[in-house]
């Protein structure tokens, strides 16, 4: 069987497979053989597909796994703030399996709401050791002039 092709809007050909392997055509080119109709994408042509797919195709982008947070959240809700700890293990549980479900935004925001909630809890533990320190020296402080 012989096809003739659509370059840039010019028919060439007529080509057999041999020569039509030798040319770059994709599943867009367009294609005629004596008996279609009219002409048609290479990808609808059965004969054409070990032309056209002869080289696998480009992989698909991977988005690379955003952070957990799962550890931190752990540190955060034993050794500072149980609340805001408990809110980011919630979020950093998720990430997992929303980035394996092939929600990619969706496991990038739980991402981000478990680190938030990571540096609130810090933050809020931070100053209240901070407060008992300052009370911890102002109560010595007070004692030793009293």
């Amino acid at each position: 069987m012989e096809f003739y092709i659509s370059n840039n809007n010019e028919k060439e050909g007529p080509f057999t497979l041999e020569e039509l392997s030798a040319k770059d055509i994709t599943p867009h080119t367009l294609v005629w053989a004596v008996g279609y109709k009219e002409w048609k994408a290479a990808k609808d042509v059965p004969e054409l597909n070990d032309i056209i797919y002869k080289t696998p195709p480009a992989p698909p982008v991977q988005q690379p796994m955003p952070k957990t947070w799962l550890v931190e959240s752990i540190l955060v809700t034993l050794f500072c703030c149980l609340p805001f700890g408990i809110v980011g293990i919630i979020n950093a549980v998720k990430v997992d399996t929303l980035y394996y479900g092939e929600l990619y935004e969706e496991s990038v925001y739980r991402s981000n709401q478990a680190k938030k909630w990571i540096l609130w809890g810090f933050f809020v533990g931070l100053a209240g050791v901070l407060l008992y320190v300052f009370f911890l020296v102002f109560t010595i402080i007070f004692e030793h002039y009293s």
